[in-house]
């Protein structure tokens, strides 16, 4: 059994193209795993401002809105489980709340993640910085034929446990686990020769060598039968991990939180979600910080600008 166990699988929805198709991604992974699937819709607390009346008619609204997920998510497999949740307030920040009970939580985004007006937009970068829960962020997109499911690697923590969340989910699915490490070499000083720049670069390459090597002994001790390929790359992180996924059924990253900003994402976290080429799940270490309350910045490392309502 993972170790992330296999129970419910929590749905924010917002009535949006891309949070279909985050209902549809969530139950068909549900069919394999027998997980339960709940559809939260979150009445946005800026309602709060209007008159009672208009904010009864929002609620009636939304009842109807979750009521057709519900009948859509039942339409593709009336053999799983679906119920549903409506909450009212800051619709991150009540996904947040409601993902102490879920093994996983999806979202649905636009490719770039940042279109104005939608509920799972750039917020859903705020969700995969907050959430106790792994967060899969399911992209709008058309058939397209895919295989394998492909890890980022590093050496850190959050990067260990989404080799152990890949390895459950190629192991699930059938699927080839690739496991995928990006380098390059670091800057230098001017005044250092090409010999220094040579033996720099070869150090940063030997180090992903060896954490790659680690990464593949952690999928296989726990999957014998798995079929592992691991890839190094000189190339900046993102864009390796965005272009290994244009191919993927699914990727995984992981994010480490960090004392002081236990929401915010790291740099290639972020440009990996606002640039998605396929179905995409964050993991954080295992032991880290848990459902913290996200602030109103956060996006990345790099950025203290406000996520955009």
């Amino acid at each position: 059994m993972s170790q992330f166990g296999a129970e419910m699988i929590l749905v924010g929805v917002d009535g949006s193209t891309p949070s279909r198709a985050a209902v549809r991604w969530s139950v068909h992974r549900a069919t394999s795993t027998g997980e339960d699937v709940v559809i939260v819709h979150v009445i946005d607390d800026e309602w709060g401002v209007v008159s009672s009346r208009l904010l009864h008619e929002v609620r009636v609204e939304a009842e109807a809105l979750i009521a057709v997920e519900a009948t859509f998510a039942r339409s593709i497999n009336p053999r799983v489980a679906v119920t549903t949740e409506l909450r009212e307030g800051n619709p991150m920040w009540e996904l947040t709340a409601a993902a102490e009970g879920a093994d996983l939580v999806a979202v649905g985004t636009h490719k770039t993640g940042f279109v104005r007006g939608r509920v799972f937009g750039s917020r859903s970068l705020l969700l995969a910085g907050s959430s106790p829960a792994p967060v899969a962020i399911i992209p709008e997109s058309g058939a397209r034929a895919s295989a394998g499911v492909v890890v980022g690697v590093n050496d850190s923590a959050a990067s260990r446990g989404a080799v152990s969340f890949g390895a459950d989910e190629a192991h699930r699915s059938g699927e080839e686990l690739v496991l995928v490490g990006a380098w390059s070499a670091p800057e230098t000083a001017g005044t250092e020769t090409s010999e220094v720049r040579r033996r720099h670069a070869a150090l940063v390459k030997s180090r992903i060598e060896g954490v790659l090597l680690d990464a593949r002994r952690q999928a296989e001790s726990a999957y014998g039968d798995l079929v592992v390929r691991a890839r190094q790359v000189n190339r900046p992180a993102a864009e390796t991990l965005v272009d290994a996924a244009a191919s993927a059924t699914l990727l995984v990253i992981g994010s480490s939180r960090r004392e002081g900003a236990p929401t915010l994402l790291g740099s290639v976290a972020h440009d990996v979600l606002v640039n998605l080429a396929a179905p995409t799940i964050v993991v954080h270490a295992t032991g880290a910080r848990r459902g913290a309350r996200p602030e109103e910045s956060i996006t990345s490392d790099r950025s203290t600008e406000r996520t955009p309502r």
